[in-house]
């Protein structure tokens, strides 16, 4: 297409000789070329024209030397011009987005915005790789679920009843037994008149309360001050010197002197004062064993000696349950109604304004945990069921179970003595087949006749856990009715958790607070844990709900300072 420049050029330029001049040049312009001199600038001229600022005004010969020969020295500058010089050949030279812009900057404004977008993706940079950096070291692993097909191991079973302890036993207990008079006091005050005579219709079925006469085949004795008369009893019967004291005519009056106030067995249920003898006459021994009445049996003499501490009369084998603890009822005061338990262990019952009668079974369960936590586990065990009074029958992959030795007993503080099948963390059972047939049957007889009056159902709690953790039958438990059969499936779920450094994770989870030191660790147990800790810190004393570490005791039920700091 040049040939098309050519033609117009033509047309433009008509002259032959300025034509070729203009596409050719002049041909003699050699002739008239002169000798080109070096032009010599100073470094003021230099460094302004190539944006260095401003320098000397030098014309030195080597300063000249190295601008012709586009050679150039940093270190001739000054200390602060060189730095300048520095970071402008970096800027010109880096790959790095932004900083080339700054170099080139037209102005100070311009370079100032160029820097604050810079270190504004810096940040942003910094920000970004600290968190991929902090993700690296969390070890995060994602969750895997696989689903199998295989012979599961058979899980540990702990059975309680509902019922925690015997009412024929625990009764026995003084501070039980007042727990269970402001209990009672609290539900005649909440309930009106018809709730009142269906629940006192049912205390009767439970305990059958004494029909007639003085036998004691229905009684609830405890031991009573009362107003009496020796010689009375003695003048009935000439024939013979009757030691006891009649006290059944005079116990609605104050006596007037120590003379005539005699101890006697009373009963609330039927206010019957019989037998009565003078104070000093009653003895403090240690009885064999105590029934559901409170009535109590001597040991025999050159056997062992008793674990049941009793009163007993001086003369035949009456003994009542009494460990000198309790505050003896005075007669007179409780058939007038004047008679009033402590202020501080009403207060502490906790049973004051309230008037919802669910509130206070609540409560009363809670009261008889404090009561309970007093005592050691052994006595503990005493006053709930046995393995045999719960489990009758047992049978696992069609065979016999050994009721002894394949349960084991322990104390749990809201359901009394519970059993563990399959405990034995040596041993693995497994269910050769599917179905209720060649699973684990039982069956159980809770006794209802001897419920607690707190007791709101009859029938068990069943806990299903894995040998290595502690049952936890309140959180965890299912509730199975008397007089059905019920059935429950198993289903395995395994999680195994990856080990420090993925997580957060005390090695072994456990600390030395850790509460349950013989099983492994668990949510439910950490939980716990860390609130009794709590509660020690806080009231000096623990919740009986839960174990205390050695060293450490739970909180009395009738301290009402502590467990106003327990509440709280």
């Amino acid at each position: 297409m040049s040939w098309v420049t050519n033609l117009k050029n033509w047309e433009k330029l008509k002259d032959k000789d300025a034509y070729l001049r203009q596409v050719y040049g002049d041909p003699l312009a050699y002739l008239h070329m002169e000798e080109e001199k070096p032009e010599f600038v100073t470094e003021r001229e230099y460094f302004g024209k190539f944006g260095y600022g401003e320098c000397f005004n030098s014309t030195s010969s080597a300063v000249q030397c190295e601008i012709i020969h586009g050679e150039f020295d940093p270190k001739s500058l000054p200390y602060d011009k060189r730095l300048k010089w520095h970071f402008r050949e970096f800027c010109y030279k880096t790959s790095a987005h932004g900083i080339p812009m700054i170099g080139e900057a037209p102005n100070k404004y311009y370079r100032a915005i160029w820097i604050m977008l810079f270190l504004g993706c810096m940040t942003m940079l910094y920000q970004n790789a600290n968190s991929v950096i902090d993700k690296y070291h969390r070890n995060e692993k994602i969750v895997d679920i696989a689903l199998k097909f295989d012979t599961a191991p058979f899980p540990a079973i702990t059975l309680c009843n509902l019922n925690p302890y015997k009412a024929s036993v625990a009764t026995n207990v003084d501070l039980v037994k007042r727990t269970l008079s402001a209990f009672d006091g609290a539900m005649t005050k909440a309930g009106d008149t018809d709730k009142e005579h269906k629940r006192k219709k049912r205390q009767t079925e439970l305990k059958a309360v004494k029909s007639a006469g003085h036998s004691h085949g229905g009684s609830m004795f405890e031991p009573g001050y009362s107003k009496c008369n020796c010689q009375e009893r003695s003048q009935e019967d000439d024939s013979t010197e009757r030691e006891d004291c009649e006290g059944e005519k005079y116990k609605t009056e104050t006596p007037a002197t120590e003379k005539d106030k005699c101890l006697c067995a009373f009963d609330r249920k039927t206010n019957d004062a019989w037998p009565c003898y003078p104070v000093e006459k009653w003895g403090q021994e240690m009885c064999d064993t105590c029934d559901e009445h409170a009535f109590c049996k001597k040991s025999v003499q050159g056997g062992k000696k008793g674990k049941n501490p009793c009163l007993c009369a001086p003369t035949g084998s009456f003994c009542v349950a009494y460990d000198g603890s309790a505050k003896i009822v005075k007669i007179w005061e409780y058939l007038s109604g004047n008679e009033e338990e402590d202020a501080n262990f009403l207060e502490a019952m906790g049973f004051t304004g309230m008037t919802d009668e669910v509130a206070i079974v609540t409560k009363a369960k809670e009261n008889i945990m404090f009561a309970m936590a007093a005592l050691s586990m052994e006595q503990r065990m005493l006053l709930s069921n046995t393995k045999r009074e719960l489990v009758h029958k047992c049978s696992f992959n069609g065979q016999a179970c050994d009721i002894d030795n394949d349960f084991l007993t322990h104390v749990d503080p809201t359901y009394g003595s519970c059993f563990t099948f399959n405990y034995n963390r040596t041993v693995n059972l497994t269910s050769i087949r599917a179905g209720p047939m060649y699973g684990l049957r039982m069956l159980v007889y809770v006794n209802a006749s001897d419920y607690m009056p707190t007791t709101e159902a009859t029938g068990i709690r069943l806990t299903i856990h894995d040998k290595e953790d502690f049952p936890f039958p309140d959180t965890f438990g299912y509730s199975a009715p008397t007089g059905y059969v019920s059935s429950f499936g198993l289903r395995l779920r395994k999680m195994s958790r990856l080990p420090a450094p993925y997580g957060d994770c005390v090695p072994d989870g456990k600390t030395s607070e850790y509460i349950y030191p013989e099983y492994e660790y668990s949510v439910e147990g950490c939980y716990r844990s860390c609130f009794q800790q709590l509660v020690l810190k806080d009231c000096h004393c623990g919740d009986p709900r839960f174990p205390v570490p050695e060293g450490s005791h739970h909180c009395e039920a009738a301290d009402h300072v502590a467990r106003m700091f327990y509440y709280y």
